[in-house]
């Protein structure tokens, strides 16, 4: 075997530069589908970190009555003990009790439909974090003689107000009365999400609750875990522990974001396959030209004993050894690429990459891939390359000894 393999690789390199053109296309190949993995996955795990430890946290509970009619009547029973328990339970990194429902905001010059939250900032902080994208004014620390409010970037431009402005506030109580009270935006945050930071605005809990009448009332609690893959499982565990409340993961609360890290994971593989399957018809061809050049040469070695079972692996092992050697330096440039462009990163701004906030991505990409997926494409090269040897060994081990040692 060894003698065989010694051969094989002789044989590959007999014409150095046809060898050399389909090794750097194998390895040029895998480094533009792996590059295009890498953003693509950098831009998704960016959007859950957007989505998850900014938006939706890992799980919310709300009363069932409250997803189809966001109103403060509509609360969870015993949503303070609840949320106390919830807090405690092993795994939780953090939680907040919000009062949130839906309102009307308005300024001088415009109105718009949006949700109104009551927070903690002591809790929201450490949950949503919030008060670290505050661009300008600050997070509900400086006292006013109106209760502030924290807007986003979106909804300030489209009111057209700034710090200190006076906007005001309308919504239903806990009776259904329609109340209106003036705010004074304190801080203006910035998502990479301008359809949250369009639609959502957060006040002080306390303050909305005594203007809805539901002093100590929670319709949401958001829950965030220490470990990103068990939240199925403590989502279930939650919705046992309380029957009354609809607990919801990060997938119902965002089933685009659920949708994409589906179809990304799938078709990711799927881009790989096809620069593979580009790349394996070259190493075909390669090896089948090969074999006709050599046909005298091969007819020799079966006319003196050779067997057919050892010219088929001969075979083989050229073209493994063609798309070992492709794949190897394409998955090392590869993995350097990545990890070059993950510290440095990709700003997309000057060439319209401000875009991406419209889809919840931001405009700065940090490319990603994890080492499974590396091992996949290293199994992918190793499939396709068995693949292109089969039509070429069979060529090469029916040729007839005789007849082949009379070519030229």
């Amino acid at each position: 075997m060894k003698t065989l393999v010694v051969v094989a690789w002789r044989n590959v390199w007999r014409t150095p530069s046809r060898s050399a053109i389909i090794i750097a296309a194998i390895a040029l190949g895998l480094l533009g589908g792996n590059l295009i993995a890498a953003i693509s996955t950098g831009l998704l795990n960016q959007s859950s970190v957007e989505t998850i430890r900014h938006r939706v946290s890992h799980i919310q509970m709300h009363n069932p009555d409250f997803i189809a009619n966001p109103e403060p009547q509509h609360g969870i029973e015993n949503g303070r003990d609840i949320f106390r328990q919830v807090r405690e339970r092993d795994g939780v990194r953090a939680a907040a009790a919000r009062l949130a429902f839906d309102g009307m905001v308005a300024s001088a010059t415009m109105s718009s439909g949006v949700r109104i939250v009551g927070v903690d900032p002591p809790s929201e902080s450490t949950t949503t974090r919030m008060n670290a994208r505050i661009e300008e004014g600050t997070y509900f620390a400086d006292p006013g003689r109106l209760p502030p409010v924290v807007v986003g970037r979106e909804l300030a431009e489209k009111l057209r107000s700034g710090v200190g402005s006076r906007i005001v506030l309308t919504f239903q109580d806990v009776d259904g009365e329609l109340i209106s009270a003036s705010f004074r935006v304190g801080g203006i945050f910035s998502l990479n999400s301008r359809a949250f930071e369009e639609r959502n605005l957060f006040v002080l809990k306390n303050d909305l609750a005594g203007l809805a009448g539901a002093p100590g009332g929670v319709t949401e609690i958001a829950v965030l875990l220490e470990d990103d893959g068990r939240y199925r499982e403590v989502a279930a565990e939650m919705q046992e522990s309380f029957p009354h409340a609809e607990v919801r993961t990060w997938e119902e609360l965002a089933p685009d974001l659920y949708f994409q890290h589906e179809m990304v994971g799938q078709s990711l593989m799927w881009v790989i396959a096809i620069i593979l399957m580009g790349a394996s018809f070259g190493i075909l061809n390669t090896i089948l030209m090969s074999v006709f050049e050599r046909t005298r040469e091969l007819g020799v070695l079966m006319s003196i004993g050779m067997k057919k079972a050892a010219v088929f692996k001969m075979i083989l092992l050229e073209t493994t050894m063609l798309a070992v050697v492709g794949g190897a330096a394409g998955l090392a440039i590869s993995f350097g690429a990545v990890k070059y462009l993950s510290r440095r990163g990709i700003d997309l701004t000057a060439v319209g990459g401000e875009n991406l906030r419209e889809l919840g991505f931001s405009p700065e990409i940090h490319p990603d891939l994890a080492p499974a997926f590396y091992l996949q494409v290293a199994v992918m090269v190793g499939v396709f390359a068995v693949l292109a040897a089969i039509y070429p060994a069979f060529k090469a081990i029916k040729l007839l000894p005789a007849e082949a040692v009379r070519k030229e």
